[in-house]
């Protein structure tokens, strides 16, 4: 006949740890996902973490702080709630940590120049050489 072993069951759930980077990498989405905003000199290595993103673990939750550039044409407390909110909403369904706040510091404001705009524009709308080359040789 033959035995059987009993293993006796587990006490304690099975945990799921999240790291720096996951989160880091959660708030960079929330922040590219919103037009007119941007984070202020993103730098990301191992040695030196970006001094845009600041994220603390806490008995209460997570805490965030985003120091970020806004386009001069958008209102700075509406866009700062949007940040905050796509930030929130993001670490909270990809994860299953709780935001306890989320601080969003305004260090600068975006300017779009208009000279660029214009040049932009002409260069997409003038034609290329190719296009006048191909344009000849169809007529021959």
């Amino acid at each position: 006949m033959k035995r059987f072993n009993i293993y006796p069951r587990k006490t304690q759930e099975d945990k799921i740890v999240y790291g720096d980077g996951i989160v880091e990498g959660i708030v960079l989405l929330a922040i590219s996902e919103i037009p007119f905003a941007e984070l202020c000199s993103y730098v990301s290595y191992v040695k030196n973490k970006s001094k845009a993103i600041k994220i603390d673990f806490t008995n209460n939750g997570v805490m965030v702080e985003v120091k970020v550039k806004i386009d001069y044409s958008q209102s700075v407390t509406d866009m700062a709630f949007k940040i905050q909110e796509a930030i929130r909403h993001n670490i909270e369904s990809m994860t299953d940590y709780h935001v306890y706040s989320v601080n969003v510091i305004v260090n600068d404001v975006l300017f779009t120049e208009p000279d660029k705009l214009i040049a932009q524009q002409e260069s997409s709308e003038a034609p290329t050489e190719n296009a006048e080359k191909e344009k000849e040789e169809k007529k021959n």
